[in-house]
């Protein structure tokens, strides 16, 4: 079982502590083994060849560990940047079940690859400010630290060694979202035991002002669903007609209804219910999934034919999958997130995101930004839809019901972009 040679051992096992502790060889090395529950075990190289120095090496790791369970501490010491590489390893996966899976779940959230991407982008910063720290070590001031440290980043950099579409001075809006990643990455931390006890840090990026998402004018939006139409009548090519099809009324209902795009993206067909309000218009109920869970969204009567226009839409598109599926033997047409889903893709397949579309739309009419250099998102139909509901005079607590949202928020965001000449008009009476 084994051999020795100037006071080294191969091929050895032995249990220590009641067999709590096991030391064993590997390639000569011996190493230590703790069983710390859920199935699962600590490693340790003892880094000699020596057995009876091995033996006091794996009693003094065991005790080690004993007094972590009791003081609550973190059993293994890891960095930053290995949490932060596993978290990335778990959202990777999560993307690509995605992909793959159909779910049964009508709201399930999935990684996008538009997040996955941006969340692999702002790794690089947090792996060089704290990656060799470790996560149990991350508190209020190391994250308050970081807002000087990224700020300067670039400026370290030489010109010519920056990367090509790098920005020299990150906004505050850039800011909020790479801490917040951080603080997210210390939860899931946190949840899986690797801080201990350490508390979590409660620190947040505060801006100097309020990031709010610009908005489109009246005449900006006429300019926008105007543009639409041209857009749509310059392909023939089935898919690509269908894809800016469905944008155009994705736009205009969520320019109409006030939804967040992951909301809308979660709409399922059996989600949109007619109904006649009491004034005899014909309108749609919106059954959305939102922060603060579910409620009833009710979208303006002018939204009620791009709502038939889409679900007209949904059930050609079954109709002509159902032909082209009789038609082959062994359709290998793609499953993935399969549903009633009422903004569908091509395919039948949930809509991820169509922020590309979008901004393609927004290049075709030469309107990517305003006037002050901001640039347009789908969140700015958001905006839309709460700045027309406070022009129409409609109270502002029936505004953040339907948005689900508070008053402060409508106040603080949106408010001030409320101002029409009419109500103008009255403050100068």
């Amino acid at each position: 079982m084994l051999s020795s040679e100037n006071g080294t051992v191969n091929g050895y096992e032995e249990d220590l502590e009641d067999g709590k502790v096991r030391v064993f060889t590997r390639n000569g090395i011996f190493q230590a083994r703790l069983y710390k529950g859920d199935r699962q075990y600590i490693y340790r190289s003892l880094k000699t060849r020596k057995l009876d120095e091995a033996r006091k090496l794996a009693i003094k790791f065991f005790y080690e560990i004993e007094f972590k369970k009791q003081e609550q501490l973190p059993l293994q010491q890891r960095s930053f940047s290995d949490v932060l590489n596993e978290y990335v390893r778990m959202r990777q996966k999560d993307y690509e079940q995605s992909t793959k899976t159909a779910t049964n779940t009508a709201h399930k959230q999935t990684t996008s690859i538009y997040m996955l991407r941006q969340i692999k982008r702002v790794s690089k910063f947090w792996h060089e400010y704290c990656g060799k720290t470790a996560v149990n070590k991350i508190d209020n001031a190391k994250l308050a630290d970081y807002i000087a440290w990224r700020k300067d980043y670039y400026h370290r950099i030489p010109v010519d060694k920056r990367p090509r579409n790098s920005k020299l001075n990150p906004t505050d809006s850039t800011l909020v979202w790479e801490t917040t990643l951080a603080k997210t990455v210390l939860k899931y931390a946190h949840e899986r035991g690797y801080r201990g006890n350490a508390q979590l840090p409660t620190w947040r990026y505060k801006t100097s002002k309020r990031i709010v998402r610009p908005t489109f004018t009246v005449p900006e939006y006429r300019r926008l669903y105007e543009g639409m139409r041209a857009w749509i009548r310059q392909v023939e090519h089935a898919e690509y007609r269908y894809t800016r099809e469905l944008l155009r009324d994705y736009v205009l209902i969520l320019a109409n209804s006030g939804m967040r795009v992951g909301e809308a993206n979660n709409l399922r067909e059996s989600d949109v219910q007619p109904f006649v309000d009491e004034k005899g218009n014909k309108n749609y109920l919106l059954k959305v999934q939102g922060k603060t869970g579910t409620r009833i969204v009710i979208p303006r009567t002018t939204s009620t034919r791009f709502i038939e226009r889409v679900l007209t839409r949904n059930e050609q598109r079954r109709q002509d999958e159902a032909v082209a599926q009789r038609q082959v033997r062994s359709p290998k047409r793609k499953q993935e997130n399969k549903g009633d889903w009422f903004f569908a893709m091509y395919d039948g397949n949930k809509v991820i995101t169509l922020i590309d579309q979008f901004q393609a739309v927004l290049k075709s009419i030469d309107m990517l930004q305003n006037n002050r250099g901001e640039q347009y998102t789908l969140y700015s139909l958001r905006h839309l839809y709460a700045v027309n509901a406070i022009r129409r005079r409609i109270p502002i607590y029936d505004i953040a019901r339907n948005m689900g949202t508070s008053v402060q928020i409508i106040e603080q965001y949106y408010g001030k972009d409320a101002t029409t000449m009419a109500l103008a008009a009255n403050l100068g009476q």
